[in-house]
C-alpha cells in the first residue's frame, strides 16, 4: 500500500514539473511582435521624451519603441526613412496620451528588423 502511494506520489511530481516545463516552452513561441511604418516620435509630436522610433501600424495604432540592442540603434538611424519595421516587444506596451491628446503605445522592444 505504501509502495502504491509513493509511485503515485512520485508520478504526480513528474507530471507537476512536466506541465510547467511545456508551459514555459509556450511561453517562449508566444514572442509578439509588431509591424510597421516608421517615423519619429519627437518629430512627429508624438513626444517631448526623446527622438524614439515610431511605428504605424496597418490599423493606424501609433507604436513608441523603447530599447537599447544593436538592431534598434541600427533602426533608429533610418527611423525617418518611412521604412516598414518589425519589432519584438520585450515588455507589456502601456498607452499614453500623445502631445497631441491622442493615444499611443509605449513599449520596449528586444529586437528591431527593418525591412528593405
Amino acid at each position: 500500500m505504501k509502495r502504491s502511494l509513493l509511485t503515485a506520489l512520485g508520478l504526480a511530481l513528474v507530471l507537476a514539473f512536466s506541465a510547467g516545463a511545456l508551459a514555459k516552452e509556450e511561453k517562449k513561441a508566444e514572442t509578439k511582435t509588431i509591424s510597421g511604418k516608421s517615423g519619429c516620435s519627437e518629430c512627429d509630436g508624438i513626444t517631448k521624451a526623446g527622438h524614439n522610433i515610431l511605428l504605424t501600424d496597418k490599423d493606424g495604432n501609433r507604436w513608441v519603441l523603447i530599447g537599447d540592442s544593436d538592431s534598434y540603434k541600427e533602426a533608429h538611424k533610418v527611423r525617418m526613412d518611412g521604412k516598414k519595421m518589425t519589432a519584438t516587444l520585450a515588455g507589456d506596451p502601456v498607452t499614453k496620451k500623445g502631445e497631441d491628446g491622442k493615444d499611443y503605445k509605449e513599449v520596449k522592444v528586444s529586437d528591431v528588423k527593418v525591412e528593405a
